[in-house]
């Protein structure tokens, strides 16, 4: 009970500064964060549970979860960024709370404590832990789902493993049926490999598959007595069968787009993946490894496959491959500190890492400078908070100390966490998002002064100026016409270029009021 104590300290403590300090403090960005906010808050206002809505509209792209579990917070803190990102964090403390159950169970309590170590301070999990979208709340439940039938390999969990298919029909309502496809393409693939009979008794699938079913249709099934055949041709047409087999949504990348990806989310310990390639079980006799193991590998490698062939591709999709990952390389490194240490291959790791993190240390800079307004000096801190623990690491490494070059990794992994967190992101807020802008925006508006935006949208402006915003023209013809009504001026949002061709176009007058980043807020008049 001690032992599981202290781990459960350690997660959390380390779940502090990778998903909870400074959770508000960078402003809704991009373009998913705004919008699935005020979904949120609009479900929870008008006290609806069934069709998400946006600006009053069926907002059917989507299942519910992150609107369900999102209610509470707004509930608790108002319309606000922490409100709008404590669902996610809290399903990325799950889920490493989950590997840290399921690799205690099949393997050792250090290779749980370990496995959830390196989930809970990996750049992917920090990353969308701290987004307002239905990743993070789609993998926990995904994660929890697979971790229970995992363990229910090597244990006998009698009728708890009932609790896996609770879990993943939650997963579909995270994201949709995609929960059930790659659960059963895991499960698949491990039946292949290893070809054990018993399986699905074990895991009382027959059962299971009808309590997922109880937990996710009926949702479906309002839905679609609400909003009809809106909600299959947008919902499972649109963004789930025609997202996946075509480019719809111009999210087109070549096929191997998920290894660089995977590194990247996987950072501070994509280097230590070369642990995996020390002493193990030999890939020419798969069907006899542990099942636990076989299983893990396949949770690992069914998502990567099966997204590495879909026509789009984002980050995210990937995010149930790592918790799989994080168990499989904290069982080996849990195996190196209880049974002696692979030299050549923890010097090869800590020297892959120490690659990578130069790597990173070096760009920081000068996309910062090049791309954030000269503002080298912040890239210069990640930098430094890139380089020591990687620094640290490889000399422990090279000395074959490899429980301190692995704690030096996961300090690092937090302390790049916290130095984004307090250093870059009040300037990444001035250049993703346009909460500053609005505001002022808001507070400068004469009257009913219409709010504008030139060749340029953003979603978080709709938001931050309680969607306000009252056209979009993307020529200086449509410019005109806001004015053809006998408007005296307007309020216009965008960038350089946009400033640029409204001050030289003759008929049409600007003030320069404020300036966010790379936007800039007008006031525009016609020319008398």
């Amino acid at each position: 009970m001690q032992r599981a104590l202290a781990s459960l300290a350690i997660i959390t403590a380390l779940s502090l500064a990778t998903l909870w300090i400074g959770l508000g403090r960078l402003p809704l960005a991009g373009a998913d964060e705004p919008r699935y906010a005020r979904i949120a808050e609009e479900m929870h206002l008008a006290g609806r549970w069934v069709t998400p809505t946006l600006e009053g509209k069926p907002w059917l792209e989507k299942p519910p979860l992150y609107y369900w579990i999102s209610r509470a917070p707004f509930a608790l803190f108002g319309g606000a960024e922490t409100a709008a990102r404590v669902g996610p964090a809290l399903g990325a403390f799950l889920a490493s709370l989950a590997v840290l159950w399921a690799g205690t169970r099949i393997w050792s309590p250090l290779a749980g404590l370990l496995g959830a170590v390196i989930l809970v301070t990996s750049l992917g999990i920090a990353g969308f832990g701290r987004s307002a979208s239905t990743d993070m709340p789609f993998t926990c439940c995904l994660t929890i789902a697979l971790a229970v039938l995992s363990v229910a390999l090597e244990r006998d969990l009698g009728w708890k493993v009932l609790s896996a298919w609770v879990f993943l029909g939650l997963a579909v309502l995270g994201k949709g049926p995609v929960a059930f496809i790659l659960a059963a393409g895991t499960g698949l693939l491990f039946w292949y490999f290893s070809g054990r009979e018993g399986v699905l008794r074990r895991w009382h699938a027959g059962p299971g598959i009808v309590l997922a079913l109880a937990v996710a249709v009926p949702w479906f099934w309002l839905a679609f007595r609400e909003n009809g055949y809106a909600f299959i041709a947008t919902f499972f047409i649109n963004h789930n069968f025609a997202r996946y087999v075509t480019d719809i949504h111009h999210h087109a990348q070549p096929f191997y787009y998920y290894l660089p990806v995977l590194l990247a989310l996987f950072f501070p310990w994509s280097g230590w993946l070369a642990a995996l390639a020390g002493k193990g079980p030999d890939i020419r006799r798969i069907g006899r490894w542990r099942a636990a193991t076989l299983f893990t590998v396949c949770w690992f490698l069914f998502p990567f496959l099966f997204f590495s062939l879909s026509g789009s591709k984002l980050a995210g999709y990937i995010l149930p491959s790592l918790p799989p990952l994080a168990l499989l390389l904290g069982a080996r490194l849990a195996s190196w500190i209880r049974g002696g240490t692979e030299t050549k291959v923890l010097r090869a790791a800590v020297t892959v890492q120490a690659i990578l993190s130069l790597c990173l240390a070096l760009a920081a800079p000068i996309i910062f400078h090049k791309d954030y307004g000269g503002h080298g000096l912040v890239g210069l801190a990640i930098s430094v908070a890139v380089l020591v623990p990687a620094g640290l690491a490889l000399f422990y490494g090279w000395r074959n100390r490899a429980r301190a070059a692995i704690g030096a990794t996961a300090l690092g992994g937090a302390a790049l966490v916290l130095t984004v967190v307090i250093f870059a992101f009040p300037l990444l807020g001035d250049y993703h998002s346009t909460r500053t802008i609005a505001e002022q925006a808001l507070a400068l508006r004469r009257g009913e002064e219409p709010i504008l935006t030139y060749r340029f949208f953003h979603h978080s402006l709709h938001y931050y100026t309680g969607y306000r915003v009252s056209g979009e023209p993307n020529d200086l013809a449509a410019l005109r016409e806001q004015f053809k009504a006998g408007r005296p001026s307007a309020l216009a949002v965008t960038k350089a270029q946009g400033a640029r061709e409204i001050a030289d176009s003759g008929d049409l007058g600007s003030v320069h009021l404020l300036t966010q980043g790379n936007f800039h807020l007008l006031r525009i008049f016609p020319r008398k």
